[in-house]
Parts: structure tokens; C-alpha cells; sequence
């Protein structure tokens, strides 16, 4: 059996997945929050680091990105887009309520409040791409899985180097990433147990860096999370090469 899948392309960086998703404002890491592919449920797969998403509209202000501002989904043999946000969508200038592609076709538009970190309005291009193979090689299934959670160790790590001393507001944003990471990481566990199961004891070390981050964290050892940090960007580097995925 196969399912469609789609491309959700924003300033030229593109993530691809199966439907259903929803497209929407995240928290992000600094001051700006982000736009994320996200579950229905809302748990982040995939952030794109080209752009921000506007938040706080008050007034007249309709500007601004909704945490569920498109949801993208599967109906029969054609992929749904709709604007489920509290501002409009533009295609072609023109408001969307609820655009249907057929394999091949392809959406351009803009999100309200969502900008590239130069000032422009970002595009965005949603494409159909038709059937997909159910599963894909296991290099490539593990490859994808490790990769999802080395960007993230990548922003933890960026938040984290050259910092001995970091602020409550950045442990915050450090321990919301942690969060995605754990999730990412959890996925990444099943996959080497079920692919390359050799690889399960280099995962435990870093499994037990996680878990002792997060109290720490949140109990204000500041300076204890950024050294375990580092190590966990150290060892995640490491497994990265003996695994030969390409980041």
C-alpha cells in the first residue's frame, strides 16, 4: 500500500512527510517564536530556521501566526489544505479558505505574521507529491530518524557553547528544546533497536545525560547542564559518524 505525501517548502528549505500535519507558530528558542510542521496533537516534527512567526495580535492587528494556522490532510486521493488560523491565508493575493491538490500540483502562499529574519514576508510553496512507498531503506529510516534529533542537539548545543554562566530565560528555552529532543530521541531509540541494534549501548550514555538535564534545569544548575550539554553534542557527533549519516 502506498500514501500520499507532501513538500512544505518555506524560503527554498523544505520538509517532507505524510499528511495529516498542521503548519503553525511554535515557541522558539530566543525571543521570536518559529513556524513548525507540527502532529494534529501539536508535538513539533520539524522547524524551519529561515523565518519567525508573529504572535500577540491585539487590535487592529491581524498580522500574526496562529499555532494551528494550516492543516494539511489526506481526503480520498487528494491532499486538503485549510486555513484554520485566526488570520487569512493569501495565494496569488487572494484569501483561502480550503485548497485541494491533486498529486503533482503545488500551493504557493503567504501566512500572516510569518517573515523571513530580514524583514520579508516569507513563501511558502505546499506541493502534492503523490504515492509514496510505505517504507523506506532502513540506512535511510535510521539516517532520518538520527538527523531529526541532531538538529535539535545542534540549537541546544548553539544555546548552550561558550556560555559558563546562562540566564533563567535561556534555561527556559534550553529545557523546551530538551523537551523535543527527548521525544525526537525516544523515536531514534526504537528505530536503532529494530535496524542496527548494535548501536543500542552508544544511546545509553546519552539517555542518561537527558534525564539528569532536565531536573537539573529546572533546579537552576546552570552550569552543570551546559558541561552535560556539550557532552551529549560531543556524543551525538561521535554516533553520527560511526552510523555514516550525512547531517
Amino acid at each position: 500500500m502506498a500514501w500520499l505525501s507532501v513538500e512544505i517548502e518555506v524560503e527554498g528549505e523544505s520538509y517532507r512527510t505524510p499528511p495529516p500535519v498542521v503548519l503553525g507558530r511554535s515557541r522558539g528558542a530566543g525571543s521570536q517564536d518559529v513556524l513548525a510542521v507540527k502532529t494534529p496533537d501539536e508535538k513539533e516534527l520539524y522547524v524551519f530556521k529561515g523565518v519567525y512567526a508573529r504572535w500577540g495580535c491585539a487590535g487592529n492587528d491581524t498580522d500574526c501566526a496562529s499555532r494551528r494556522q494550516l492543516e494539511i490532510a489526506v481526503e480520498g486521493d487528494v491532499v486538503v489544505v485549510k486555513n484554520v488560523g485566526r488570520a487569512s491565508a493569501y495565494s496569488q493575493g487572494r484569501p483561502i479558505d480550503s485548497v485541494i491538490l491533486r498529486p503533482g500540483q503545488q500551493l504557493e502562499l503567504t501566512l500572516p505574521g510569518v517573515y523571513t529574519h530580514d524583514g520579508r514576508k516569507a513563501r511558502i510553496v505546499i506541493k502534492a507529491l503523490g504515492a509514496e512507498p510505505p517504507m523506506q531503506p532502513a540506512a535511510d529510516t535510521l539516517c532520518t530518524a538520527f538527523c531529526e534529533a541532531w538538529q535539535i542537539i545542534r540549537q541546544l548545543y548553539d544555546l548552550a557553547k561558550d556560555r559558563p554562566l546562562i540566564t533563567t530565560k535561556q534555561a527556559e528555552d534550553l529545557e523546551h528544546l530538551l523537551n523535543i529532543f527527548k521525544g525526537h530521541f525516544n523515536s531514534l531509540e526504537k528505530i536503532v533497536a529494530r535496524v542496527n541494534p548494535d548501536f543500542v549501548r552508544e544511546l545509553v550514555s546519552i539517555r542518561e545525560l537527558v534525564e539528569l538535564l532536565l531536573p537539573q534545569l529546572r533546579q537552576g544548575g546552570l552550569s552543570q547542564a551546559v558541561d552535560k550539554i556539550v557532552s551529549m553534542h560531543n556524543e551525538m557527533n561521535h554516533l553520527r559518524q560511526m552510523l555514516s549519516c550525512r547531517c
